[in-house]
């Protein structure tokens, strides 16, 4: 499947109606990829190592030509941002990622259940609603805020690897 708006191809919205833009367009509009795969990148806060995941991987996802998209997450309501940190505005701004407006929100139950695979990074306790859900622990992130180059550089390297894996299962059919 081709898409004609460069926009869209780098929007989610896979039926759980909140955007990520990939690069500088914000829209609540789906990606146009019907009912691809999601991932879900869930940290303490939803504003900065989710948010930096996901974008790059939706990022990486599109490059390849693979339909499956991701989605930035906080553990849960108590724990979520209001808004994103400047200080990771403008380290994302330098990639082309536009996250300004973007507005953190907590994984639902329905939502991880929904996922072709939950990531949660430097979570150490239990994620209540991914607890039916596939899900793996990247511990290993160095934090975005102080340390945004290490961190988007191991980032890179495990969402390789996850994209690699879902390639081969077909959760990530070719978009074209």
């Amino acid at each position: 499947m081709q898409h004609s708006n460069p926009a869209s191809r780098c929007l989610i919205v896979a039926g759980f109606g909140a955007a990520l833009a990939c690069g500088s367009t914000f829209s609540a509009d789906p990606s146009g990829i019907a009912g691809a795969p999601a991932v879900i990148f869930v940290c303490d806060h939803g504003s900065a190592k989710s948010l930096v995941a996901a974008s790059l991987f939706n990022r990486m996802a599109e490059q390849r030509g693979l339909a499956v998209r991701a989605l930035p997450r906080a553990v849960s309501e108590q724990t979520v941002d209001s808004k994103v940190p400047d200080k990771v505005v403008q380290a994302m701004g330098q990639d082309g990622f536009q996250v300004a407006a973007f507005k953190p929100q907590a994984m639902t139950a329905s939502e991880a259940s929904a996922a072709a695979r939950v990531v949660i990074i430097n979570v150490s306790g239990p994620v209540e609603s991914a607890s039916r859900a596939p899900a793996e622990r990247w511990n290993d992130i160095a934090p975005v805020s102080s340390e945004y180059g290490k961190a988007k550089g191991r980032l890179v390297s495990r969402i390789e690897a996850l994209l690699d894996e879902l390639g081969r299962q077909g959760s990530g059919a070719p978009t074209h």
